[in-house]
């Protein structure tokens, strides 16, 4: 679940703990899947809603678990190494959740190192999810109507 008075990283913490979801749909879309009218942060049933997407994903093998365990390991180096590009890195991700994350600055989660690392880790699976064949809108329906 998601609270807003949980400090803002509930969500990006949501994100990072279902990849497989960020790795086919990408930040955006992800978390457009959460919203309600009121927006994700006042959705009680986040956690629930993402494992069941989840399910979903990896029922019908969509993402592969090597892309999940490359995406954490190349998020935890680049966490090792904070820089000006992990910087800005972190600033698209907050960007992308949207107002989810509003709470969060650039500069509270590279003092956080496990915020850091789940950004990092949701970057690269954002990144997967650029590269990969895109999920149409058509596809999310279908698969969404097997939960």
């Amino acid at each position: 679940m998601y609270f807003g008075f949980l400090g803002g990283s509930a969500l990006l913490h949501l994100l990072a703990a279902h990849p497989k979801v960020v790795a086919v749909f990408g930040i955006a879309t992800t978390v457009g899947m959460l919203a309600t009218s009121m927006g994700p942060q006042n959705y009680l049933g986040s956690g629930q809603q993402m494992r069941r997407i989840e399910q979903t994903v990896t029922a019908n093998q969509l993402v592969d678990d090597e892309v999940v365990k490359d995406a954490v390991a190349r998020g935890s180096l680049m966490a090792a190494t904070p820089t000006v590009e992990v910087e800005s890195i972190v600033r698209q991700v907050l960007r992308k959740c949207g107002n989810g994350c509003a709470s969060l600055t650039p500069a509270i989660v590279m003092d956080d190192a496990e915020l850091l690392r789940s950004a990092l880790t949701v970057a690269e699976l954002e990144r997967h999810s650029a590269e990969s064949r895109p999920v149409t809108s058509d596809r999310i329906a279908q698969l969404m109507a097997r939960q």
